[in-house]
């Protein structure tokens, strides 16, 4: 297992900073519908909290779109040869 931990603590390669990336966007996507979302059921005025809900349909749309980017990353679909 000693083996496997080695060589960790480098720096990342382009590859791995893009997922990394696009798992942070996604991370603070979620994270920004869960606050939206709190907010447009915390006595908004309907108006308002439609407006809010659809704001997060839409991030969740894009969260779904920037997830599956990542896992095309890490399947080797999309390739980064240098950190930008």
């Amino acid at each position: 297992m000693d083996d496997l931990i080695q060589g960790l603590d480098g720096p990342r390669t382009a590859q791995q900073e893009l997922f990394y990336d696009l798992e942070d966007a996604t991370a603070v996507i979620g994270w920004s519908v869960v606050e939206l979302t709190a907010m447009a059921a915390d006595g908004r005025t309907p108006n308002e909290a439609t407006a809010l809900m659809k704001i997060c349909a839409l991030l969740t749309a894009q969260q779904e779109k920037i997830g599956g980017y990542a896992d095309e990353v890490k399947e080797q679909r999309i390739v980064r040869f240098e950190v930008r």
